[in-house]
């Protein structure tokens, strides 16, 4: 389980809020399905488009994959986790106004 501190905010180089104690962010587990078949389970709550320009929450990312596929001898410290392309995330949130969406009541879909 690798714990995770809150932040006085949603700022890259924001204070921990040292108020509120550290949760976990990522875990494992093993679960067995209803075929009696074993799944390897990954669970990380971080993974947005700005948490994906850190390096370390790529690396959790590509390691965990490796994990879940049985290859952990593919799992290295020196492999690249280097963003390849162009890469420009919007900010966290659902962006509405760029998209051209605009948020309706369900009833509005019925």
């Amino acid at each position: 389980m690798v714990l995770g501190q809150p932040l006085i905010n949603l700022e890259k180089d924001a204070p921990p809020n040292t108020k509120k104690e550290p949760l976990p962010v990522a875990w494992t587990k093993t679960w067995t399905g209803n075929k009696d078949l074993e799944s390897r389970i990954f669970h990380f709550t971080m993974g947005s488009a700005r948490d994906l320009e850190n390096d370390g929450v790529r690396r959790m990312t590509v390691n965990a994959v490796y994990w879940g596929l049985g290859l952990e001898k593919a799992i290295k410290p020196d492999r690249s986790v280097a963003i390849i392309g162009d890469y420009k995330p919007l900010k966290a949130g659902f962006n509405y106004e760029k998209l051209g969406v605009k948020p309706r009541k369900v009833e509005y879909y019925r």
